[in-house]
């Protein structure tokens, strides 16, 4: 349906000799096209828009209504998704008002991707009540701030953000979040153009090659918060560039051995997604800064196409139960520290020569006092420790580092190489400390936190063997 009908405007566009830039006037008018704009709201019912959680929203006096009252409050944001697909170059015309007790947070993201429990990462058009600047443009779970009402801002290759004022800056506001106001948004490539009520409001180009969205979902937000009232109205879109599929490439043999593999283990955490809907559930914290998801992965052994987590001092918290054998254990992780110091912890329950079940770390050697990585592991004859120096792999590259624990000797792996082994034996130790990935637990404090990039995680309750340790280092 309409998605059929903005294909033949997208065909039409190929034909024209103007760009879209050329078609809007500097108070964001645009002119005639061959492209007009498509109403994606019917005014009537919530027909093309989704949420697993229907109840927070209504259409009332033909607008989408998101609403939060004391008897149903909301403590996880929700966001109403258009189901037309993936938006890449467009233009987006709405009305919207805000209303509701204190600094009420809202808006609507572009380009965005949906997380497994569908919460939502990505650039955000972000509102709020009580604040000077009213509306920004926005990365939702990633960069914060792009660029605040009456700011132009460029992120360059390098990832650096270099802002300046508008020419005029508007102050004050001239618009209000409690009555309707009418927002105009046009993405063109790396440019993120934001009017509101005919004013250029806020700009960003985006060149960061790492964290730059061409494509992606359109949700409108109700923020989690007090009691409020978000409506949305008058929603229509016009295609400028169609979203390209994703082609899928066949799936190597090896490759199909390694996620059937990973299916097995009891915990499997996809990092770039920042453990959104993973099971078992796992936390980032802070719930949203100290951390990026969802950026593409570099660096000498990054994988292709893969998306990573930053840590800039979050962790991952899966709470304090570990299913695990008394006897056996692994665990993975996928890490990579940029500045080569490795000096922190990676993955870990307990800490301390008698609360540790195991702790996957790094740091100063006791024995060379040079940075290693080690893995310890708490049984009831004792703590054992194995490691190896960092000088032994490419310091600043991605490894995939295991540590195992068989019963009967303690080990641990990098790049499906065994680089240490010690004889060991007893039944785990266990206590109720948090599963950390990022950080470690010590008498009810967080310390050691990794500073770095991460893509995934895992834990088995039995020993893999080391074929399977191998099939887990694909090369990039």
């Amino acid at each position: 349906m309409l998605r059929s009908t903005f294909l033949v405007f997208a065909l039409c566009l190929a034909a024209a000799p103007a760009c879209a830039a050329d078609r809007v006037t500097s108070d964001g008018r645009d002119f005639d096209g061959p492209a007009p704009f498509e109403s994606i709201f019917d005014g009537e019912s919530l027909r093309n828009w989704e949420n697993p959680d229907m109840t927070y929203w209504t259409v009332e006096d033909g607008a989408i209504t998101g609403r939060i009252t004391r008897e149903h409050p909301c403590t996880v944001n929700q966001y109403l998704v258009w189901k037309g697909g993936e938006l890449a170059d467009f233009e987006l015309k709405l009305q919207s008002r805000l209303n509701g007790e204190g600094a009420i947070n809202s808006g609507f993201q572009f380009r965005s991707r949906l997380l497994p429990d569908h919460d939502i990462c990505g650039y955000q058009v972000d509102n709020n009540l009580q604040t000077p600047w009213l509306v920004r443009l926005y990365e939702e779970f990633g960069r914060h701030t792009l660029a605040m009402r009456g700011e132009r801002t460029t992120f360059g290759l390098d990832g650096e953000r270099i802002g300046g004022k508008l020419d005029p800056a508007e102050e004050p506001a001239w618009f209000r979040l409690e009555d309707w106001h009418d927002y105009h948004l046009i993405c063109l490539g790396s440019k993120l153009t934001l009017f509101v009520n005919g004013k250029l409001a806020a700009e960003v180009v985006d060149q960061d090659p790492r964290r730059q969205a061409f494509k992606g979902i359109l949700g409108l937000q109700l923020h989690s918060g007090p009691p409020s009232v978000v409506q949305f109205r008058d929603i229509r879109l016009k295609i400028i560039k169609l979203a390209e599929p994703v082609l899928q490439a066949p799936i190597a043999s090896r490759e199909k051995r390694r996620t059937a593999l990973c299916n097995e283990a009891v915990a499997w955490w996809p990092l770039d997604s920042g453990g959104h809907g993973a099971h078992p559930p796992l936390r980032h914290i802070p719930g949203w800064e100290k951390f990026e998801l969802n950026v593409r992965a570099e660096g000498q052994g990054a994988r292709p196409g893969t998306r990573i987590v930053l840590l800039d001092g979050a962790y991952f918290d899966a709470g304090p139960t570990l299913p695990a054998e008394e006897n056996q254990l692994t665990v993975f992780l996928r890490a990579r520290d940029p500045k080569g110091l490795w000096c922190s912890a990676l993955f870990s329950k307990g800490a301390g020569s008698e609360r540790v079940t195991f702790c996957m770390s790094s740091g100063e050697s006791p024995d060379t006092s040079l940075p290693d990585i080690h893995f310890e592991v708490g049984t009831k004859q004792g703590l054992v420790r194995v490691g190896f120096p960092v000088s032994k792999m490419e310091a600043s590259a991605w490894h995939d580092i295991v540590g195992r624990y068989d019963g009967k000797s303690v080990a641990l792996f990098c790049d499906g190489k065994l680089m240490a082994s010690r004889r060991c034996h007893g039944a785990l130790l266990k206590n109720d400390e948090p599963l950390l990935i990022g950080a470690e637990a010590d008498g009810g404090k967080i310390v050691h936190h990794f500073h770095g990039q991460l893509q995934e995680a895992a834990l088995w309750p039995r020993s893999l063997t080391r074929k399977e340790i191998e099939i887990l280092s694909l090369p990039p």
